[in-house]
C-alpha cells in the first residue's frame, strides 16, 4: 500500500510521469533528478527525487508516502486522516505494534487496511511490471491521487469558510455548532476546527443535503445528547433509531434551540 499510494501522489503532483516501471532501479537512476525511485534505493534525497525508507534506523516513523507528503507540503494535512497515520506506522513498524498503538487487533488492522477495493486495486498492480500513460491502470492510480490532493485542497478552502461562517449558541450547558449559512461538507473538516480554536461543541447543525431543512448531529456520541427525545414533534422528520441525528423541516433557528433544549439534558 505504501508504494500504490506513493505512485498515486507522484502521479497527481508531477504531470510529466508517463511511465511507471515496478522494478529495481540502476544506480544512474537513483543519481538521475528526472526519476522518480520510490521505495527502493536505500537513498533519501528529495533534490534527486530519491524517496526510500528502509536505511533509516528500526523504529524510524517514516514510509515513502509520509517522505512524499513532507516533500509536495502535504504532511499536516494528512496526519489528520486516520488511515494515513495507520498506513504509515503500518509499513514501519509492523501490524503488531501499530495495533497495539491504535489500540485493536492485527486482524482487524489489516482488514480496515486492506478492504475489497484496496484489495483490488493492489492485485492489479503487483500484477504488472509496466505502465505507460495509455494503461487504465496508470489512469486510475492517478485519478486516486488527485483526489487524494483535492480534498485536502478542499478542506483548507473549507475550513477558511467555516471560520468565517460558524456560529455557536450554549443550549443546556453545551454548545451548539450551527452553520445557517451554505458551507459544504462542514462535518469533513469540523474537527480541525475544533481543535484549531480549542472550543468543544455537542451538537452540530447543518442543512440536510438530501432535502429542504436541517440536519441535527451529535458530535463525539456526547451522552448528554439523544435526539429520540424530539421524535415525534412538530418539524422533525426523522430521529435515528440510535438518537445521534435528527432532520427537520425548514425551520428557524430560535425553533431548532427549542428542539435541542429537548434533546440536551
Amino acid at each position: 500500500m505504501d508504494d500504490l499510494i506513493s505512485v498515486c501522489i507522484v502521479l497527481a503532483m508531477d504531470s510529466d510521469v508517463k511511465c511507471v516501471e515496478r522494478r529495481p532501479a540502476v544506480p544512474e537512476e537513483i543519481a538521475d533528478s528526472k526519476v522518480w525511485v520510490l521505495d527502493q534505493g536505500g537513498v533519501h534525497d528529495p533534490g534527486n527525487r530519491n524517496f526510500d525508507h528502509h536505511q533509516f534506523p528500526a523504529g524510524t516513523r517514516k514510509c515513502t508516502l509520509s517522505l512524499l507528503a513532507d516533500h509536495f507540503d502535504l504532511k499536516n494535512d494528512l496526519d489528520e486522516m486516520v488511515w494515513f497515520r495507520a498506513l504509515v506506522l503500518d509499513d514501519s513498524l509492523g501490524s503488531i505494534k501499530t495495533a497495539g498503538e491504535l489500540g485493536c487487533s492485527a486482524t482487524l488492522l489489516k482488514g480496515l487496511l486492506r478492504g475489497a477495493i484496496n484489495e483490488f486495486v493492489l492485485a492489479r498492480f503487483e500484477q504488472v511490471r509496466t505502465l505507460d500513460s495509455d494503461s487504465e491502470l496508470i489512469k486510475l492510480l492517478s485519478a486516486i491521487g488527485t483526489h487524494i490532493v483535492t480534498d485536502i485542497r478542499n478542506k483548507k478552502e473549507r475550513i477558511q469558510l467555516i471560520r468565517k461562517k460558524a456560529e455557536i449558541e450554549e443550549v443546556n450547558g453545551l454548545n451548539v455548532l450551527f452553520f445557517m449559512e451554505d458551507v459544504p461538507d462542514p462535518k469533513l473538516s469540523l474537527i480541525p476546527y475544533l481543535k484549531e480554536t480549542g472550543k468543544n461543541a455537542a451538537v452540530l447543525v447543518v442543512a440536510n443535503t438530501r432535502d429542504h431543512g436541517w440536519s441535527l448531529s451529535r458530535i463525539g456520541d456526547h451522552p448528554r445528547v439523544d435526539f429520540r427525545r424530539i421524535k415525534g414533534a412538530n418539524d422533525v422528520l426523522f430521529v435515528h433509531a440510535n438518537g445521534f441525528v435528527a432532520k427537520t423541516r425548514q425551520i428557524e433557528k430560535s425553533a431548532i434551540i427549542r428542539l435541542l433544549e429537548t434533546a440536551i439534558v
